[in-house]
C-alpha cells in the first residue's frame, strides 16, 4: 500500500483518538454536573471548532478523517489486512468499508462546518428509522438493524475481553509501562464504546417493536438512556470516562498499529 495512505490512516486514527477524547470529555462533566453534555461525535467536532485554535485543529482532523477513510476503504478493497476471501472474511472486509464510509462523511461534516455550511443539528436516527419502516418487511429490517448493533457490542466486549484488539499493534518498542497502559486503556475504552453501541441497539429495536422512530437515537441519546436506568448516573460517568480512554487508545493505535505498505 502506498506510504501516504499510511501516513494518512494513522493520522486519522489520532483523529479518531482526539474526537472521543473531547466526547468522553464533555460527558463526564455532564455526569458529575460540571456542565457538558451528552453529544456524539458531530457535537465533540462542534467544540473542538470552538477552542482556541480550533478552525486550524479541525483542519488537521479533518485531514484525519478522510485520510482514516482512505486507509479503510483501500484496506478493505485490497485486503492490506490479509483477512483472505472465506464469508467471514469478506464481511470483516465490509465492515472496514463501512467505516471508512462512516468516518469520511465525518471528514465532510467538517468540511461544511469550516465553510459555514453545517448540516442540520440533532437526532436524526428517528428519520431514518421512519424511512425503513415505511418499506415492506420495515419493522423486522429495523430490528434486525438493532440486533446487529447489539452483535456488534457483544463482539467488542469479547475483544476487550480476550485481549484480540492488540493483535494488530506491535508494541515491541514500547516500554512496559507503555504497554501496561495501552491495554488498560484499550479493555476499558472498547468495553465503554461497546456499552455505547449496545444501548444505541436497544433504542433501534425498541423504535422497531413499538412502530415509533422516535424511539431511536445515535451516541447522545444512548448516552442519556445509560443515565435514565437503575443507578445509571454511576454508569454513566464510568462510560464517560471509559470514551476517554477509548480516545487515548486511538491515539496509541496511531503510533503502533501494524499498516502494511
Amino acid at each position: 500500500m502506498n506510504p501516504l495512505i499510511v501516513r494518512l490512516g494513522r493520522l486519522g486514527y489520532a483523529a479518531k483518538g482526539l474526537v472521543y477524547i473531547v466526547l468522553g470529555f464533555l460527558a463526564t462533566e455532564a455526569a458529575f454536573g460540571r456542565g457538558g453534555k451528552a453529544t456524539d461525535s458531530k457535537g465533540a467536532l462542534r467544540a473542538i471548532g470552538q477552542a482556541p485554535f480550533g478552525k486550524v485543529a479541525l483542519i488537521v482532523v479533518m485531514i484525519g478523517l478522510f485520510g482514516y477513510a482512505v486507509w479503510r476503504l483501500v484496506s478493505a478493497a485490497t485486503d492490506a489486512e490479509r483477512r483472505g476471501d472465506e464469508p467471514s472474511s469478506l464481511a470483516l472486509r465490509a465492515g472496514d468499508a463501512i467505516r471508512g464510509l462512516a468516518y469520511g462523511s465525518l471528514g465532510v461534516y467538517t468540511l461544511r462546518y469550516l465553510m459555514h455550511h453545517p448540516t442540520p443539528n440533532g437526532n436524526k436516527a428517528p428519520s431514518y428509522v421512519d424511512r425503513v419502516m415505511g418499506v415492506p418487511g420495515g419493522r423486522l429490517i429495523v430490528i434486525l438493524i438493532g440486533l446487529t448493533f447489539i452483535g456488534y457490542a457483544i463482539y467488542q466486549m469479547y475483544k476487550a475481553a480476550s485481549g484480540k484488539f492488540l493483535k494488530r499493534l506491535d508494541l515491541t518498542s514500547a516500554s512496559a509501562r507503555v504497554r501496561a497502559m495501552v491495554e488498560r486503556s484499550g479493555k476499558f475504552g472498547i468495553s465503554a464504546r461497546a456499552a455505547v453501541f449496545g444501548m444505541i441497539g436497544v433504542l433501534i429495536c425498541r423504535a422497531g417493536w413499538s412502530y415509533n422512530p422516535a424511539e431511536a437515537g445515535g451516541i447522545a441519546q444512548s448516552l442519556d438512556a445509560i443515565a435514565r436506568e437503575p443507578k445509571g448516573h454511576l454508569i454513566f460517568g464510568i462510560v464517560a470516562i471509559g470514551l476517554i480512554a477509548f480516545g487515548l487508545f486511538q491515539l496509541a493505535t496511531a503510533r503502533y498499529r501494524v499498516m502494511r505498505v
